[in-house]
């Protein structure tokens, strides 16, 4: 389950979000001035998330080395939206 909650209110309650966080996968965006300022989540969606990075950031750097000719905007381009497809493929297949 995902919560909003002020920046405030999860100082007091830090203890308590961290418990929830961990045990039960909830996720927490804290607000500040009313506008997201950071997310809490399970340290698994932490790690999954640099592990994704890194994997792509590696695909960018391969497609530039194969194409070193290429305008890197361009490739980049076609990388995010390659990156886009898989994610439609992932979210149609739940």
């Amino acid at each position: 389950m995902e919560k909003s909650i002020g920046v405030t209110k999860a100082r007091d309650l830090f203890r308590s979000i961290v418990d929830e966080v961990q045990y039960r996968g909830d996720k927490y965006v804290i607000n500040r001035h009313g506008k997201p300022a950071v997310a809490v989540v399970p340290v698994e969606i932490y790690e999954n998330w640099k592990k994704q990075r890194a994997r792509l950031l590696e695909l960018i750097n391969e497609v530039q080395s194969a194409n070193p000719e290429a305008n890197p905007d361009e490739v980049m381009q076609d990388v995010l939206e390659a990156q886009q497809a898989i994610r439609n493929q992932q979210s149609q297949a739940k």
